[in-house]
Parts: C-alpha cells; sequence; structure tokens
C-alpha cells in the first residue's frame, strides 16, 4: 500500500538573510506557451537555498537559464551567478558559464518579501541579491 506524507508548508522568513545554495535544478516553466514564447523559455532553474542562522528554512528561486542584461537591468540568473561569485561577469564569461553545479555551496544575501494574494494567501518572493561582501550586481 502507497503511504501518503503530510508536510506542514513553512513560508520562509522575510528580511535580509544569508543565505547558502544547495542545489539547482531544472524545470519545466508553467508559465510557458509555444504559441507565444521562444524553446528557450521551455525551462526554468529552481535555486535553492537554505538559511545560514535557520538551517531548517529553505527558498527556492525560480528565474529563465537565460544570463544577459537587457534595457531594464539585467537577468535574474545573472545577478545571483554574480552575488553567489562576488564579482561582475565579463561578457565572455557570460558566453562560457554553464555549471551551475560550481556554485553550490556559495553564499549570498536574500532579500526575501512577504506578497499577498488576491485570494489572501501569501507566498515569500526574493528578486534581490546581495554578495556576501554586501555589492549587489
Amino acid at each position: 500500500m502507497a503511504r501518503l506524507i503530510h508536510r506542514k508548508r513553512t513560508l520562509p522568513e522575510a528580511g535580509r538573510w544569508l543565505c547558502t545554495l544547495t542545489k539547482v535544478e531544472e524545470e519545466a516553466n508553467k508559465f510557458y506557451d509555444p504559441n507565444i514564447d521562444k524553446p528557450d523559455k521551455s525551462l526554468s532553474l529552481g535555486w535553492i537555498f537554505t538559511y545560514d542562522q535557520k538551517s531548517e528554512m529553505e527558498i527556492r528561486i525560480w528565474t529563465s537559464q537565460i544570463m544577459d542584461i537587457f534595457k531594464n537591468g539585467k537577468s535574474k540568473a545573472l545577478m545571483l551567478v554574480e552575488s553567489l561569485l562576488d564579482r561582475q561577469l565579463t561578457d565572455k564569461e557570460m558566453d562560457e558559464f554553464e555549471a551551475t553545479n560550481d556554485l553550490v555551496g556559495r553564499k549570498c544575501y536574500l532579500r526575501v518579501k512577504h506578497v499577498t494574494r488576491p485570494d489572501g494567501s501569501i507566498f515569500a518572493r526574493s528578486d534581490e541579491f546581495e554578495s556576501v561582501s554586501g555589492k549587489q550586481f
């Protein structure tokens, strides 16, 4: 007989937290529409971080696989990579960088905010990152 397990969902705490990257997973992008989007948007990356001060607390951040600079700023993936490496990447380094496994175990600061959905439920969002030296890229 198959067993079911109940896991209580823990909302990551809001604030500025030093976190360690524990895993990066390639996942199907649930917002991908093949009629509208380019094929490179069919997958997204799930970045899983644990809070250094509360090792039982983790947060997952989703980004595209694209590291680039756009008119409105840098992609979230690029901001995360630069924060974890504690330096700005050159165009050449962006072209050559592929191995997210090399980032596992590195630390950066995440600014976590709580956002309320129209139905009243709350989720955590993080889209501001700082390197361990406090630099924002």
